[in-house]
């Protein structure tokens, strides 16, 4: 995903009106395969307390220096810097990057997944579906190429994503020789007549994520299940590579 600029960032500036005081902000979310309607301030802004199981799980096993990407608003780099862990949170949103640097976050940066040249870190964070990131598969396979990069030798990636394989039919779920896999997508996002450009997201299910990820030298593992085909995935480099 590329760079956006502030008339291009609806999210950045819902979330930059609910933490000027609008609680009930939200931003209209569409999609080009499934129902979803809104993105609320109230959601992206949760601490500690309102997370679910899967995010303290990933939070917890976060250790060394922690680049968190997609951070959003910045509650779960919020989180590990209240614990003392040496974290920065990046986003591609000019908007987000002002809200977390606004809420006290010490590293922001502005900076998208596949561009980023700092580190190496210990713990590459890809929260709230995360992993969709990518893009698509063809994405999916240049960020293992990157982040091998970004970490550092027995580093890991903790990152989360949906299967929605229930959601089709068995001769719809696409394999990983065909030209379309079924969990891209693309997303655009609306607020005060702020509207974002169509997005790539990526949506994958665990076999096909440790799939690519073997073909890559990856060692995937599902740490945690979640409900509606909703998972946590750790990946670390294969010893033998």
């Amino acid at each position: 995903m590329e760079l956006i600029s502030p008339e291009k960032d609806p999210l950045g500036r819902m979330l930059a009106d609910f933490l000027a005081g609008e609680k009930k902000a939200y931003a209209m979310v569409e999609t080009s395969d499934f129902e979803m309607s809104k993105m609320t301030g109230d959601l992206m802004f949760r601490t500690w307390d309102r997370m679910d199981a899967l995010e303290k799980k990933a939070l917890n096993l976060c250790r060394g220096k922690v680049l968190d990407i997609g951070a959003g608003s910045g509650c779960h780099s919020l989180v590990l810097q209240d614990r003392g862990i040496d974290v920065t949170a990046m986003d591609i949103s000019p908007g987000c990057v002002d809200v977390m640097e606004k809420q006290g976050i010490r590293q922001v940066c502005q900076d998208s997944l596949f561009s980023h040249e700092d580190g190496p870190y210990d713990t590459l964070l890809m929260l709230m579906n995360g992993i969709g990131l990518c893009g698509s598969i063809e994405g999916l396979n240049l960020f293992f190429q990157q982040a091998k990069d970004l970490l550092k030798s027995g580093g890991q990636i903790l990152a989360d994503s949906t299967d929605l394989a229930a959601a089709y039919t068995a001769s719809m779920a696409a394999s990983p020789d065909d030209d379309h896999y079924f969990g891209e997508t693309w997303f655009s996002l609306s607020y005060k007549g702020i509207v974002s450009d169509p997005f790539d997201w990526l949506y994958i299910d665990f076999s096909t994520l440790a799939f690519y990820a073997e073909f890559h030298g990856w060692c995937c593992t599902r740490i945690f299940k979640a409900e509606e085909g909703r998972y946590l995935a750790k990946l670390y480099q294969h010893p033998n590579w």
